[in-house]
């Protein structure tokens, strides 16, 4: 069975109903029919935490996303591997030291784009242009862009 990685801001297109939010429900709705698992890693999870505290009401808010994610069959997984945290530094160094050293650039993204390229077939995400340079070894997709209907 395929997994795929999502990256925060598809949670959060869904969440805030942004531009993207149909394109989002759409994919989900299509990874359930074809019984994709889907996953965030801890990092992600964190990510979604600092909104649910940021929050007006943080219980109510907590109650949202925790049901979205079991709704929608998202599980949460942890690196439990320094391989993963040596990978997303190596990431990081090259980030600074090549081309992109001018951009904003913050280490969970890093992290959370190792973590897809050692559990996962492809991060999803709505930032494509953000992981694409960094030469990952797995596929970096939109939403929009996988194709679930040839996968089992």
């Amino acid at each position: 069975m395929t997994l795929f990685a999502l990256d925060t801001n598809v949670i959060i297109s869904h969440l805030r109903e942004d531009q993207f939010a149909s394109e989002t429900a759409r994919f989900l709705r299509r990874a359930w029919e074809n019984r994709t698992r889907l996953s965030i890693s801890d990092i992600v999870y964190s990510e979604l935490y600092t909104g649910i505290y940021l929050s007006g009401d943080p219980k109510l808010e907590e109650a949202r996303v925790q049901s979205f994610l079991a709704a929608n069959g998202i599980e949460v997984r942890t690196s439990k591997s320094l391989k993963v945290a040596r990978r997303a530094g190596e990431l990081y160094a090259k980030h600074l030291r090549g081309k992109g050293a001018g951009e904003a650039r913050i280490l969970p993204d890093f992290l959370v784009a190792a973590q897809a390229e050692a559990t996962s077939e492809a991060l999803v995400t709505w930032n494509v242009v953000d992981y694409k340079p960094l030469g990952l070894r797995t596929q970096v997709r939109t939403p929009a862009e996988v194709s679930l209907d040839r996968l089992s």
